[in-house]
């Protein structure tokens, strides 16, 4: 069975992106739960500039929104 890197990578990115907001979410006192983690990416999203990036934002917060 061959790997499939580009996925691995993709999650990877993700799963950095949520744990950089809660890193934020913990430094600026701010409870961590689902709706914030959501929409701290979702401010995230809006913020950057790099369509991929903005994908992979809006993926993750559909992941965190969902549980899956």
């Amino acid at each position: 069975m061959e790997r499939d890197e580009l996925a691995e990578d993709r999650i990877a990115f993700m799963a950095g992106e949520v744990g950089c907001v809660v890193f934020e979410l913990v430094y600026n006192s701010i409870e961590i739960n689902k709706d914030n983690i959501v929409g701290m990416l979702e401010g995230k999203r809006k913020a950057v500039g790099n369509v991929i990036h903005k994908g992979l934002l809006r993926d993750a917060a559909e992941m965190v929104r969902k549980g899956k």
